[in-house]
């Protein structure tokens, strides 16, 4: 026998046994439903990723009051801490001084509360 042909005769048979073994599996008893039920999954997944996709695209509104706040005060003078202690009067000071040609002097503030930061030992 030719190589060549002894290759096509081996290439026909793969071919054949690869045809066979698809057909033998499309046609399995069972097969049907899996591939419904996979089918149902895959589309609900879709679906949840349209609507997380959407979501996402909606621009985030912040109220103009709320975003007037946000940029004026300090966290540390914020709800729950106190605005006349001395991590907000040292916050405020740094942020005046990042936004003013006249800088504050926030050295004797910071000695302050740094001080007041420091624990003694036992």
């Amino acid at each position: 026998m030719d190589p060549i042909t002894g290759i096509i005769v081996g290439l026909a048979v793969l071919a054949s046994l690869g045809a066979g073994f698809g057909a033998g599996r499309a046609t399995a008893p069972g097969d049907a439903e899996e591939l419904a039920e996979v089918r149902g999954l895959v589309e609900a997944q879709g679906a949840a990723i349209e609507r997380v996709a959407e979501a996402a695209s909606r621009p985030v509104v912040i109220d103009a009051e709320i975003r007037e706040t946000l940029a004026e005060t300090p966290p540390q003078c914020r709800s729950g801490q106190d605005p006349a202690g001395l991590a907000c009067a040292w916050a405020t000071c740094l942020q005046y001084g990042q936004s003013s040609a006249q800088r504050p002097e926030c050295r004797a503030v910071e000695a302050a509360y740094l001080a007041s930061m420091r624990v003694e030992a036992p």
